[in-house]
């Protein structure tokens, strides 16, 4: 896997925004889950990371297998995390990385079922 795409993963379990941050180019856009509010550039990126350590306080998240096709990479994934709440959320998805010829994320798409996580920390 390509180690970009890694990075991205382990940034996200360590609940770390710098290292977040370095996996993306300047301008990416971010669809996380695709079909919401599609999120550009770092205000964007930003804007995610903000969500995401105001829900979680433990947030595992584990690549599966992952495909490449010319600049583009389907992951598969499955998620383990601990709301603030105290409630936990199971569930997995699909990413499909686009990468530009530095190998930085310049475009993101997210297939999962944010309702049913969220109804797994209500």
């Amino acid at each position: 896997m390509n180690s970009t795409i890694s990075n991205y993963f382990r940034a996200l379990s360590d609940l770390d925004r710098e290292g977040y941050l370095a996996c993306f180019a300047p301008d990416a856009t971010v669809m996380d889950p695709y079909g919401g509010r599609p999120l550009h550039g770092t205000d964007g990126l930003n804007k995610f990371m903000d969500g995401m350590e105001r829900t979680w306080v433990a947030f595992e998240m584990v690549p599966g297998e992952a495909f490449a096709a010319g600049d583009r990479v389907a992951v598969s994934w499955k998620a383990k995390a601990t709301a603030k709440s105290g409630k936990t959320a199971e569930f997995a998805g699909i990413n499909v990385f686009t990468l530009n010829e530095d190998g930085l994320i310049t475009q993101l798409e997210g297939y999962w079922d944010f309702k049913a996580m969220v109804a797994q920390i209500q």
